[in-house]
Parts: C-alpha cells; sequence; structure tokens
C-alpha cells in the first residue's frame, strides 16, 4: 500500500481499495504449533499498568482506556466486539471506493454518528489526535512506519504489530488487543466464538474436509491466484479443511504480487478441478472482461462453482479476524456448500 500519511486523491480511491484489497501476500509468521493465547497474557484481564511490546518500541498503557482509536479493519472490529469506546475508526472499503455511503463494517454494531472516519489508505494524523484517544490500535491493515509510529505515539500509547504485518495469527491478535484494552477474558471469548462457528460449518458440510479452492483476483488477462501456504486467506481456509488447487499451486513462477502466481485466461482450463472458485475483482469492467472471456466462460466452473466475492467479504478475507468469522463463514457458505462430499 501507499504511504498512509499521504492524502489519496479521488481518482485513485478505486484502484487504491482494489490493490489493498486482494492477494497482498499476506502471510504469518506465526509458530502454528504455539498456543496463542498464551502470546499476549502479561498482565490479568483489568490489570494495569499493561507493556506492550511493538515493533517500533514499547508502549505502557498506565490505566484502562476509556476512548479508543482503531486505524485498521480488525482493530476496530476487536474493539467494537470487546464493547470498547471506539471514537475513531476506518472507513469501510465500500466507503473508500465509492461504492456505498456506508462507512460501519458490516460485521460490527453501528458505530456512534459523531466517530471520527479515517481514511485507511491515507491515515490523517491530525484527525486521531482530535479524536483524544487514550489509545491507538494499529495492528493491521495498512502500512506503519517507523515516522508515522512515532507520530502517533505522541498523541497516545500505540499498539501496533510485534514483528512484522500480518506476522501474527488471528488469534493473537486478539488476545494483544484485549490486553491492551484490560479485556483479555473478553477477546478469549471471542475466539472461542470464532472456532464455534468454524467447527459448526466444517460439521454442516463434510465436503470441505480436504477439498480444494481458489481464490483469486482477474486483471486485464490474467488471474492472480493465491497460492502460498502461509498467507493468511490461505491459513483460514485450511482450519476449514480446504488446500489451494494443487494443479494451480503447483505452477511455480513469480506471481505480480507476493504470495500468489499469475494465471492467464488460457489457462482457465486448469480451474475446473477445484471444488470452489472464489474471485473478486478490481472493477465491474473487468469482472464482465473475465466472464465474458471466449475461453474462461466456457469452462463448466464458471456455471457450477464460481463465486464473486463483494467488497467487504474480500477485505475481510484478506486478514480474517476473529471478531469477523462467524459473518465471514456466512458469506462465503453459499461457495463452500457447492465443494462436493468426498
Amino acid at each position: 500500500m501507499p504511504s498512509p500519511i499521504r492524502r489519496a486523491t479521488s481518482a485513485g480511491l478505486a484502484a487504491l481499495a482494489a490493490g489493498a484489497l486482494l492477494l497482498t501476500g499476506c502471510s504469518s509468521s506465526a509458530d502454528p504449533a504455539g498456543d496463542p493465547k498464551t502470546a499476549e497474557r502479561g498482565a490479568a484481564s483489568g490489570s494495569f499498568p499493561v507493556t506492550i511490546h511493538n515493533a517500533y518500541g514499547d508502549a505502557t498503557i498506565d490505566e484502562q482506556p476509556e476512548r479508543v482509536a482503531a486505524l485498521g479493519y480488525a482493530d476496530v472490529a476487536l474493539a467494537s466486539a470487546l464493547g470498547a469506546q471506539v471514537v475513531a475508526a476506518p472507513e469501510s472499503f465500500t466507503s473508500v471506493a465509492g461504492a456505498g455511503d456506508e462507512k460501519n463494517l458490516p460485521y460490527i454494531d453501528p458505530l456512534p454518528e459523531d466517530t471520527t472516519w479515517l481514511n485507511p489508505m491515507s491515515i490523517n494524523v491530525e484527525q486521531v489526535a482530535a479524536a483524544k484517544p487514550d489509545v491507538i490500535l494499529a495492528t493491521a491493515g495498512f502500512t506503519l512506519d517507523e515516522a508515522l509510529y512515532a507520530q502517533l505515539s505522541d498523541i497516545a500509547p500505540v499498539v501496533s504489530y510485534e514483528t512484522a504485518l500480518y506476522g501474527a495469527t488471528s488469534e493473537e491478535s486478539a488476545l494483544r488487543i484485549g490486553n491492551a484494552l484490560g479485556k483479555s477474558e473478553d477477546a478469549e471469548r471471542l475466539i472461542a466464538e470464532a472456532d464455534a462457528a468454524v467447527e459448526a460449518i466444517k460439521e454442516d458440510l463434510p465436503g470441505l474436509a480436504g477439498g480444494t479452492f481458489l481464490y483469486g483476483q482477474a486483471r486485464d488477462g490474467v488471474v492472480v491466484m493465491l497460492v502460498d501456504e502461509a498467507n493468511v486467506t490461505a491459513k483460514f481456509m485450511q482450519q476449514l479443511g480446504l488446500v489451494a488447487l494443487p494443479a494451480v499451486a503447483d505452477l511455480g513462477g513469480q506471481g505480480s504480487v507476493p504470495g500468489a502466481i499469475d494465471v492467464s485466461f488460457e489457462q482457465a482450463p486448469l480451474f475446473n478441478d477445484a471444488g470452489v472458485m472464489f474471485m473478486t475483482f478490481q472493477s465491474d469492467a473487468l469482472q464482465e472482461k473475465f466472464e465474458s472471456d471466449p475461453i474462461v466462460s466456457k469452462q463448466p466452473i464458471m456455471s457450477e462453482r464460481y463465486v464473486p466475492v463483494g467488497l467487504e467479504a474480500a477485505t475481510a478475507l484478506q486478514d480474517p479476524n476473529i471478531a469477523s468469522v462467524p459473518w465471514l463463514l456466512e458469506q462465503l457458505r453459499p461457495g463452500l456448500e457447492l465443494i462436493p462430499a468426498k
């Protein structure tokens, strides 16, 4: 993503939104064998002061925050679900991209009318300061460099990622934010609810076990397909029992974004063996171009197991956060139901 300090022009918003949406090669470096519930237990729930170890330095929160500025989508979703008073929040991608007026994310309770709305593609430090937060959550969803971290730290303690962007599991991020807000037990409850939602859909849809999926973004003549097993989206799908279709994943080559490969429309016959193919698009025109392509349109999967993904679902799928999981599963369910049972 471009630097968050700069303001995006209106002409560039749609491209920015689409680029951030998708297939950014976000990978988790966390040890999957570790217990995420030990990651952020620096203090008992509600016990302060709390010191958070960030990539750009430590932040000490002296007392339980009352006013929370959330800069990323996972930040606002988790803060809201934990019952925090969110005073600044990122606009939904639907709003940022000019595709609608709703600023609230569809999977959280609507924020108050006096909320300070931020453009997540171009964080305005003055806006954040004017909201007078007691803590600033900036764990995921946008580029945070050391200079911006320092600017934000002059306003209030900042909770960012510990090692790298998308370097933690969604469980670890939830516990990290829960610890900062004095709501560790509530964060564990949210994790349990997300786990239960995953287990429920796996029980409902036995075809998920050992099934295959494709998830990509169709551009001009190519599909950028996510294939990296370490990608946070792929890890989410793996929780459901799915793996990226080997016929595509094993093609090799360097994609236009990390963690993905570029597959030409001419190679569309490879898609047919996927249990389901989720696809997202930068624009309606590119969706039409993909669906009407003379080779793509003739593939059986297009009429059987092809599912376009909406803007907000694609954003949530890029970085699934614990609070969004039940909603995200419902959005994906029509496609997941298409996967044939083994």
